[in-house]
């Protein structure tokens, strides 16, 4: 069965509308450049958006040289993004769990977060990426690689947690199926992932198999056999994400009424980010310096790669050092005044971000405009 003609996994409908793709090249969630397009296609039926089968970054881009969590815990921003996190989830539990089990896990550095709250708890993780998981091997966490499908008896937990995975699974009714099995009896799951119900940056990583709106994931928990407890959006600190929390039901079910979700945003979100290279072309002068060296860096280097070779180095506050991809990373205070800086943070923090930098710099270029509602979803 070709790939444009599958069944949707939610509607069983197989008319697919490919969406624009925003350039020959695209990038996976550790920002290393994948040499295919996105490949995106929504159901017409549901509005559930996928990569076709057999393209993208396949399950191996986890098994070796994955590098998001590939290093120690402890680099201060991951530490601050885990801490709401752990602030997030623990406000959804009732009751202080005695295990908890991370479903990709990384290299713990939730977990650790996780045990500020719950001093006195078990904490098991696991990941399929080797390099991740040898990183956060330290008293107090039992990590191993893995995968939902291979959870060991002793890893039944009275809370089940996985953030960010399920978006990357080829079969997530299956992974569903897998965490209700790792709940011990009265034991919550909590699952977070990008809200695909607002056109954002999570359609633009390769390894992002599915994109789910709320509504969609409300149907796959049901048929999974999880009784949704509640859902609730991230707070602003996070971003576009999403949590369900659940637990297991005493049959599977699957709801009676299901709401269409419209893909149209999300497909006028692609085609803005296609056009960025162009546009931003408009405003760059060379040589620059980019104000950022981390997630939106990557996507301005992996969808808009003319303005980014324009770049001659990334720039952020504080001690800098190392390197981003090919480019140096130098010291604010060694950029000089007449340079142009290109503002390379989520678009949501590029005005502020703005009015700092051009009480400094003659030419600073921001880009939030040219993404649909001015802050790119995201």
């Amino acid at each position: 069965m070709s790939a444009g003609r599958e069944p949707c996994l939610l509607c069983g409908a197989s008319q697919w509308s490919p969406m624009p793709d925003p350039g020959p090249q695209s990038m996976a969630s550790d920002w290393r450049v994948v040499k295919e397009p996105l490949a995106r296609r929504a159901c017409e039926t549901c509005g559930l958006v996928r990569r076709w089968a057999g393209r993208g970054a396949g399950q191996d881009l986890y098994l070796s040289g994955y590098g998001l969590y590939a290093h120690p815990p402890g680099d201060p921003r991951e530490r601050a993004r885990q801490q709401h996190y752990a602030d997030w989830i623990a406000g959804a539990v009732d009751a202080s769990p005695a295990q908890v089990l991370d479903v990709g896990c990384g290299n713990g550095s939730l977990l650790l977060a996780l045990a500020s709250r719950w001093p006195r708890a078990r904490f098991l993780g696991c990941d399929p990426s080797a390099d991740s998981v040898a990183q956060g091997a330290q008293p107090g966490l039992r990590l191993w690689q893995g995968t939902a499908a291979d959870l060991p008896a002793d890893a039944v937990s009275d809370l089940v947690v996985s953030v960010n995975v399920i978006e990357h699974t080829h079969d997530p009714l299956s992974f569903l199926r897998a965490l209700r099995r790792a709940l011990g009896s009265g034991g919550t799951l909590v699952l977070i992932c990008p809200d695909g119900g607002r056109p954002g940056l999570e359609l633009l990583f390769a390894d992002h198999v599915y994109s789910f709106a709320p509504e969609h994931l409300s149907i796959l928990c049901a048929r999974a056999g999880l009784d949704v407890v509640r859902t609730q959006r991230a707070p602003q600190a996070l971003g576009a994400f999403q949590m369900v929390v659940a637990r297991a039901a005493a049959t599977d079910a699957v709801p009676a009424a299901f709401v269409a979700v419209d893909a149209g945003g999300r497909a006028e979100y692609l085609a803005a980010w296609r056009d960025l290279d162009h546009r931003l072309l408009e405003r760059m002068a060379a040589p620059a310096v980019c104000f950022g060296a981390g997630e939106a860096a990557g996507l301005l280097r992996g969808y808009a790669p003319r303005t980014w070779d324009l770049v001659r180095a990334c720039t952020i506050d504080g001690p800098a050092s190392g390197r981003f991809g090919d480019l140096p990373v130098v010291g604010l205070d060694t950029v000089g005044s007449a340079e142009t800086v290109l503002v390379g943070v989520r678009p949501l923090d590029q005005a502020r971000l703005a009015d700092r930098l051009r009480a400094r710099f003659t030419a600073v270029v921001t880009w939030y405009d040219l993404l649909p509602g001015g802050d790119g979803g995201w």
